[in-house]
């Protein structure tokens, strides 16, 4: 599969991404909490792109190909990840799933890594993490302009 460092719906899991703002006075309680979320369901695609102001919005969306929008994701609590191509495969000779492993990290914001990527393994930032939705994003300079690439994952 290509994979291009600023549209990988991996992202979040980006993919994907992937947002969890409180403060973690209690780490243990905060962690159990984001896993719990993470690991409830599937997440699938909902939108992803560039956050100019960096609070969240997306002003510029991506134009990310079917076979990427596609894709889903299921954390599990045993720290893997299950990504499967969807339909529509971006390269027929991928497999349909692929598994790797995942963390998250308490602080404010926490970080998901994962090994689904070059970008997971950085690790992206989360800004919102829900029983719903989970937006992640990177912090990145495009021309000398500071901006987050945010992803977004819904159930």
């Amino acid at each position: 599969m290509k994979k291009s460092p600023l549209i990988i719906p991996g992202l979040i899991i980006l993919a994907c991404s992937i947002a969890l703002t409180a403060c973690s006075k209690n780490s243990s309680s905060d962690s159990n909490s984001s896993v719990t979320l993470l690991t409830r369901s599937v997440w699938k695609y909902d939108t992803s792109g560039i956050d100019l102001n960096k609070d969240g919005t997306i002003e510029i969306a991506d134009t990310l190909s079917a076979c990427f929008k596609d894709n889903t994701y299921l954390f599990g609590k045993d720290s893997t990840v299950v990504m499967d191509e969807g339909a529509t495969k971006c390269d027929g000779s991928d497999p349909q799933t692929s598994t790797y492993p995942w963390t998250i990290t308490n602080g404010n914001p926490s970080i998901l890594k994962s090994d689904v990527n070059a970008i997971l393994q950085e690790g992206l930032k989360i800004r919102t993490l829900t029983d719903t939705k989970l937006l992640v994003y990177k912090d990145t300079t495009v021309l000398g302009v500071s901006l987050w690439y945010v992803f977004s994952l819904k159930h």
